[in-house]
């Protein structure tokens, strides 16, 4: 798969039925091709005759809704008992996303009695009670990565729940039900055995959610997906995840940014770990080609790293990426290339990186 490809999981193919069978999946290629040729006709039908609201329409963009028995949802079935959907809002805010007195209509007439909803946002809740009690959150913020151990912990509820009964589905969604949303869902079709392979649940994902087949596309996040694969091909529970305390003892950016009419940069560096945050600024520019950055940072488990641009009247963040210590090899050395730096994958024109550019973090392993 190239590079690219990996943001858009479609893009090598024009999807039709026939590129099913999916090969990550575990006996039930058949049961999938069914499950995507309903989507597929719903959609079809959704959008014959039927009313919809289109302000909502527009802010839902490529999302796929649920447009039937009177609903007009951002919401989207996955499996038979996985949903994905869009924040349930009260008052002005209902004009343009999920409704919550529809929302809870819906789970009430389809659902009753049999549905649990998950609440992924960290920047907004509501009172359970709007669903009789039946909600669980797991915040963390938006275009960002969860703390790993927190996916387990996710999977495990909506295991024991959808197998206590075949008519109980679970709910889950962020702001835009999309990207957050992806993640938990994508990792859970891992966890129970539909999928064998982190990008065939992405793949399968986005087709069910979205109209272009794009479902998570933020590299952090599609990162964290491929930590929870490997993280189940070793049998881990998340107990069993190593807690690995390293120290960052070199970041370099290869290949320099073009920020600024002299066509360099002026970075700075923020790790973040746990509630710590660690600023390093001093660098130093080699040969025209990168940039160094010495530090003697301490981290362990879940770890931001954001690189910003400093003007004289402002700052910008150019890029950032999340890894976790205990996914690191034995060599110590993180490199994470362009395609895989959370903002810097934007840039399609390479009008500040180049197609080369790539960040190279060197750690050692502290013993504990």
């Amino acid at each position: 798969m190239d590079q690219e490809s990996v943001f858009d999981l479609s893009s090598t193919l024009d999807f039709q039925l026939e590129t099913l069978p999916f090969y990550g999946v575990r006996g039930r290629s058949e049961e999938l091709s069914e499950l995507i040729k309903q989507n597929l006709q719903n959609n079809v039908h959704n959008n014959k005759g039927l009313f919809t609201n289109p302000i909502k329409q527009l802010v839902s963009k490529q999302k796929n809704r649920f447009v039937q028995d009177g609903f007009d949802l951002d919401l989207s079935y996955i499996t038979e008992q996985i949903i994905a959907m869009g924040y349930p809002a009260n008052d002005y805010e209902a004009i343009y996303r999920n409704s919550m007195e529809d929302v809870q209509k819906f789970f009430n007439q389809r659902h009753k009695d049999h549905y649990r909803i998950i609440n992924l946002c960290s920047e907004r809740k509501y009172n359970h009670a709007y669903f009789d009690g039946n909600v669980s959150e797991y915040p963390f913020e938006d275009h960002q990565a969860p703390q790993f151990s927190m996916i387990f912990e996710l999977c495990n509820e909506i295991h024991n729940f959808i197998c206590q009964d075949k008519q109980n589905v679970v709910a889950i969604h962020c702001k835009a039900g999309k990207g957050r949303t992806g993640v938990m869902i994508c990792c859970y079709m891992l966890f129970s055995g539909m999928f064998n392979n982190s990008y065939e649940a992405m793949r399968f994902y986005g087709i069910m959610r979205t109209k272009n087949k794009k479902g998570v596309t933020i590299p952090s996040q599609i990162r964290y997906i491929l930590y929870f694969e490997k993280a189940l091909s070793f049998g881990f529970e998340a107990q069993d995840i190593p807690q690995n305390k390293i120290q960052i003892s070199q970041i370099r950016l290869i290949t320099i940014p073009i920020m600024n009419c002299q066509n360099s940069c002026n970075p700075y560096i923020l790790i973040q770990n746990n509630q710590s945050k660690i600023l390093v600024s001093k660098f130093q520019i080699v040969k025209d080609s990168f940039i160094i950055f010495m530090t003697d940072a301490v981290v362990e488990g879940d770890t931001r790293i954001i690189c910003y641009n400093k003007s004289l009247l402002s700052k910008q963040i150019m890029f950032q990426f999340w890894f976790h210590t205990s996914f690191l090899d034995d060599t110590g050395l993180l490199i994470i290339d362009k395609y895989m730096l959370d903002k810097a994958v934007k840039d399609k024109n390479h009008k500040v990186f180049s197609p080369n550019f790539r960040v190279e973090v060197q750690t050692f392993t502290l013993l504990n």
